[in-house]
């Protein structure tokens, strides 16, 4: 019984290399047949920013002043009155609007000032 691990080894790599290599070859494909403009601006939109509802922004400027109030911690303070939200307001997923926390009317926190 000789057990020959070498083999097994071998095969695990180049199973790992071969993927490896489609993906390469399937990103290339796609940065020459689309454009490398389109493909930039694919890439921008997987791991771009994107626009929110101004409600989803309002929760979170909430969820600052709350976590402020908790724990009195500098960040969110500083997440309150410097983070800048990219507002959908008319739902075509397109920025419209950039605001932060203090800017906008449906947010009120008295215990931060900025």
């Amino acid at each position: 019984m000789i057990n020959d691990k070498k083999g097994q080894a071998l095969s695990i790599n180049t199973i790992i290399i071969t993927i490896l290599a489609i993906f390469v070859l399937v990103i290339i494909v796609v940065a020459v047949t689309g454009g490398f403009g389109n493909f930039s601006k694919w890439i921008g939109e997987i791991f771009g920013s994107q626009a929110i509802d101004a409600q989803a922004a309002v929760l979170k400027c909430d969820g600052f002043c709350t976590g402020f109030d908790s724990t009195g911690a500098e960040q969110y303070k500083r997440n309150f009155c410097d983070e800048v939200f990219e507002i959908d307001s008319t739902g075509d997923g397109e920025i419209d609007v950039e605001l932060t926390c203090p800017e906008m009317t449906q947010v009120s926190c008295t215990s931060i000032s900025c």
